[in-house]
């Protein structure tokens, strides 16, 4: 979660520096912007990585009860054919 938080700071920063020196703003201006959606960007990549890990935990939570529901069912199908009576000649 550190490295998506001063990944977001990074690109806020770069993006709005970009901006602010193609609109031709003072610098002061554009660092001062950057600055703050430095720290915009941040916390928001940092939740939003917390709900990608949370996607990915719950989708292999339900990868796991489905893959133990089928083995169940497979156990119980081959649990009833084998207690079935063989045909006698």
């Amino acid at each position: 979660m550190r490295y998506a938080f001063f990944l977001g700071g990074l690109v806020g920063f770069m993006l709005t520096a970009l901006a602010g020196f193609l609109a031709e703003r003072p610098g002061e201006i554009v660092f001062r912007d950057a600055a703050i959606s430095c720290v915009v960007a941040a916390f928001l990549f940092r939740w939003f990585w917390s709900v990608v890990v949370k996607a990915f935990i719950e989708a292999a939570h339900q990868h796991r009860q489905q893959a133990a529901e089928s083995m169940k069912a497979a156990r119980e199908g081959s649990a009833a054919t084998s207690h079935t009576p063989a045909a006698q000649p």
